[in-house]
C-alpha cells in the first residue's frame, strides 16, 4: 500500500511520482494545471520527471518568482494569471516557501476581499470553505513544515505579516516521493532535520490531548535519530525514505496546533535583514526552549529524551545540544546576521503570536528574549557546548 488517508490523501512511496501525480490528475481530470516552484525546481533532471507525469494535452502555467515568504502581490498575480489561463488545479513542487505562496494563491484565487480580512487575526478561519481550488503538494527535502498543514503566513502590501489558517487550507493531495530527496546537500539534509526536531518536540510537548499525533511527533524523532547521519554520509535512498517518513509525521503532529518554536522563528525570520529558514532557526532554538520548559517542570521530556535515545540521565536539552552541534548547521543568531538590536522586536512580535500560548509553560515577551539572547552569540554558545548553564530570567 502505498496510500495513506489520514487528514488528506498521500501517496508515500520511492519514485511513485510519475505514477501518482499523472493518476491524480486523470482521476479529476485536470488539464490546466498552474506550477508554483523556485527556480531551481523547475529545470535539471528532477524537474523534467515532475513535467513528463502530466498527462497528454496537458497546458501548464509556472510561477517561479518564489520569495523567501510568501506575499500579497506575487498571490494576487497567481491568482489573475490562474483565471486568466483557466486553470484547473494548483500544483506545489518543491520548498515550504513555494508550499506557503501557492496556499495563499488558493485564497486570492477564491475571494476578491483583501487577504488580510481572511486572516486568523480577524477570524477567517470560519470564512474559508472548500470553494478553494485544488491544491496538490510535491515537497522536496525541504518541503514538509508545509506540505500537509492547514496555515499559512503571508506579507502584507499594507506592511507586517497574518496567518491565514484553516482546515480547507490542507493540500488536497501530498505526494511525497523520497528520490526526489537523493542528491541534497549535507545543509539542506541537515535542515530539514533540524525542523523535524523541532516540530517533533514543541508538538509532543504541546498540552492539547491527542494520542495520535503524540506518536507521529515521537515515531518522527526516532527516525531522525536512527537515520540523519548516515544520511549526512551516503545519501542512501533508504535513509532518505526514513527522514521523509520523519517529515511526514512531525508535519502530521501539528494538528496539535502551531507551538512556541513556530511563533519564535517566524518572529525572528520576520526581523531578519537577510533570507532564512525557519527550519534552521527551530534547529537553534529547540535546545534552549527544552531547558527554558524543564526549568518549570520536566513534563514528558523523558519520553522525548527516549525517542531521541539520549543517555539515561542526560538532560534533553543538553542532549539535543550534541546533536545538533553533529550537524553542518549554522549555530547561532548573529551568525545568520541577526543583529542583537533586532531581538526585541522578534520577542514582540513572538508574543502576539497565538502559537506562543501553545508551548507546554507559560512564555511571554520577557522570555522570549532570554532564549534569544542566549542562542545569539557565540560567547553563550560556548558555554552551552560545555554544559554550563548561564543565569536565565524567571520564566514571566
Amino acid at each position: 500500500m502505498t496510500l495513506i488517508n489520514f487528514l488528506t490523501r498521500v501517496h508515500f512511496a520511492d519514485n511513485v511520482l510519475e505514477d501518482a501525480l499523472h493518476s491524480e490528475m486523470e482521476r479529476h481530470s485536470k488539464r490546466r494545471p498552474f506550477v508554483v516552484a523556485e527556480d531551481a525546481h523547475v529545470r535539471g533532471p528532477i524537474a523534467e520527471r515532475f513535467f513528463s507525469s502530466f498527462p497528454i494535452r496537458t497546458r501548464a502555467q509556472t510561477f517561479s518568482a518564489v520569495t523567501t515568504r510568501a506575499t500579497e502581490t506575487a498571490a494576487r498575480e497567481i491568482a489573475e494569471r490562474y483565471r486568466t489561463s483557466d486553470c484547473d488545479v494548483l500544483i506545489a513542487f518543491g520548498s515550504n516557501r513555494a508550499m506557503d505562496l501557492a496556499k495563499v494563491a488558493r485564497v486570492a484565487i477564491a475571494y476578491d476581499e483583501p487577504i488580510a480580512a481572511l486572516s486568523r487575526e480577524e477570524g477567517g478561519a470560519q470564512r474559508i470553505t472548500p470553494v478553494l481550488p485544488d491544491l496538490y503538494s510535491v515537497p522536496g527535502i525541504l518541503g514538509f513544515a508545509s506540505a500537509i498543514t492547514d496555515y499559512t503566513r503571508v506579507k502584507l502590501d499594507t506592511g507586517g505579516q497574518v496567518m491565514l489558517s484553516s482546515p480547507h487550507l490542507i493540500p488536497t493531495v501530498t505526494i511525497c516521493d523520497p528520490s526526489l530527496a537523493i542528491g541534497s546537500s549535507r545543509a539542506e539534509s541537515a535542515i530539514a532535520a533540524a525542523g523535524v526536531l523541532a516540530r517533533g518536540i514543541d508538538g509532543f510537548l504541546a498540552p492539547a490531548y491527542n494520542p495520535p499525533a503524540d506518536a507521529l511527533a515521537l515515531d518522527a524523532l526516532g527516525r531522525v535519530a536512527a537515520n540523519v547521519h548516515r544520511v549526512l554520509r551516503d545519501d542512501d535512498l533508504g535513509c532518505r525514505r526514513e527522514m521523509m517518513a520523519a517529515g511526514l509525521n512531525s508535519s502530521l503532529a501539528l494538528q496539535k496546533g502551531l507551538c512556541a518554536v513556530h511563533a519564535i522563528s517566524n518572529a525572528v525570520a520576520a526581523v531578519s535583514r537577510a533570507p532564512i529558514d525557519p527550519s534552521a532557526l527551530g534547529g537553534i532554538l529547540i535546545p534552549e526552549l527544552a531547558r527554558t520548559y524543564a526549568a518549570r517542570s520536566e513534563m514528558r521530556l523523558e519520553a522525548v529524551s527516549r525517542s531521541l535515545g539520549l543517555p539515561d540521565g542526560q538532560p534533553l536539552w543538553l542532549g539535543l545540544q550534541r546533536l545538533m552541534d553533529r550537524l553542518p548547521l549554522v549555530r547561532t543568531l548573529d551568525a545568520f546576521g541577526i543583529a542583537a538590536d533586532d531581538l526585541p522586536a522578534a520577542a514582540e512580535l513572538a508574543a502576539r503570536d497565538r502559537a506562543l500560548g501553545n508551548a507546554p509553560v507559560p512564555l511571554r515577551r520577557d522570555a522570549v528574549l532570554d532564549i534569544l539572547n542566549t542562542v545569539h552569540g557565540s560567547d553563550l554558545q560556548h558555554a552551552r557546548r560545555n554544559g554550563v548553564r548561564p543565569e536565565q530570567n524567571a520564566i514571566q
